[in-house]
């Protein structure tokens, strides 16, 4: 019998339900993935065979969305992290509305410090909004981390990114492109809500 995965408007659903980081912080660009997107990132692996029975980590986990959307969709178990304690409070309060604690571990850490080897990796790192460049980092973190990688940037770097991924024996496989809608989070936002384009890259490695 073909796997039925579940509906992504109910997917989606269920996700925005999700508590938000309170007092989000800008240093850590602190940007929730909408639920929209985090659906469809979601089933998509979900369909390749990337997250039903795998480890899967979330680096940088912010209120959970991604890692514990993932935990919903059959992950065996899931790794969220993320350097900010509230977030990871949040995260767990998340994790237990969904009723999905028993498959998840939920931490503080540095994800560039983040060293155990898990099968696929979904995130939405920093996209150095600011002038810096902290999703390089998270990236290079990932692809030594896992087998498979699925993470989003702001749109235009592929080429830079998959020229990054090749250093560490990894071939972007995909890229999926949308609109990524940011609110008025912080003091220095001056419109109620943009929108940026962001491509959502997915990585394997061969090895």
């Amino acid at each position: 019998m073909a796997k039925r995965w579940p509906n992504k408007r109910d997917l989606e659903t269920t996700l925005s339900t999700l508590e938000p980081i309170p007092n989000p912080l800008p240093s850590l660009e602190q940007y929730q993935t909408p639920p929209q997107i985090a659906a469809e990132i979601l089933l998509e692996a979900a369909f390749r065979g990337d997250v039903e029975g795998r480890v899967v980590a979330d680096l940088g986990c912010g209120n959970g969305i991604l890692g514990l959307g993932a935990a919903l969709l059959g992950a065996s178990q899931v790794i969220c992290l993320d350097i900010d304690p509230l977030a990871v409070v949040t995260a767990w309060r998340n994790a237990w509305a969904l009723g999905v604690v028993e498959k998840v571990r939920i931490f503080v850490c540095d994800a560039l410090r983040f060293s155990d080897s898990v099968d696929t990796v979904i995130m939405n790192p920093p996209f150095g909004i600011r002038g810096e460049t902290p999703d390089i980092s998270f990236l290079v973190r990932a692809l030594r981390c896992a087998r498979v990688t699925y993470s989003i940037h702001r749109e235009g770097n592929v080429d830079f990114l998959a020229r990054v991924a090749s250093k560490y024996g990894a071939d972007l496989t995909d890229v999926w492109r949308y609109p990524f809608s940011i609110g008025r989070f912080f003091n220095f936002h001056r419109k109620k809500q943009v929108e940026i384009g962001v491509e959502v890259l997915r990585f394997e490695r061969s090895s």
